[in-house]
């Protein structure tokens, strides 16, 4: 089948299926003579498994490494794999849930401060009067955790 049969059939777009290919996760197909890419259901059955990798939030890089284990013929260590990997998208979830109440928090505690004082009739140098100061109990926002669900934290 021809690179647009595959992606429709497995549902992404074929800039997806060119993606894949360039970084691995799909291996590089066999083509016409007339250049074009075609597939076999080796692939389509490996695209399938990507896609709905991806679907589940697993990274590509995650996915590299999972390959290996599925290829197609060992699903149990795949399923057990894909679960632990789920258990740690959870306890990524939840924890990027309580960075965002915290954030939630502080951004009412801010609120509270601004309309606790009557504003000036001009802004001060130090801008105390429309962004709080880093004095006050706030939490400061570079506490908050800024981790992207499936990336790792900026070093």
């Amino acid at each position: 089948m021809q690179i647009s049969e595959l992606a429709e059939r497995v549902g992404v777009p074929t800039s997806t299926v060119r993606y894949y290919e360039r970084i691995g996760l799909l291996g590089a197909p066999s083509r016409t003579s007339s250049g074009y890419r075609t597939y076999d259901e080796e692939s389509a059955s490996r695209l399938l498994f990507v896609a709905r990798a991806r679907r589940l939030g697993l990274s590509c890089d995650q996915i590299t490494e999972l390959l290996p284990i599925w290829d197609g013929t060992n699903c149990a260590a795949a399923g057990e794999r894909v679960g632990r990997l789920i258990d740690e998208k959870q306890a990524e979830i939840t924890s990027r849930v309580a960075d965002l109440q915290a954030l939630a928090s502080q951004l009412d505690q801010v609120r509270s401060v601004l309309l606790a004082s009557t504003p000036p009739e001009a802004c001060r140098t130090d801008l105390s009067c429309c962004v709080p100061s880093s004095e006050t109990d706030l939490i400061p926002i570079e506490s908050i955790s800024s981790v992207r669900l499936g990336r790792k934290p900026a070093q």
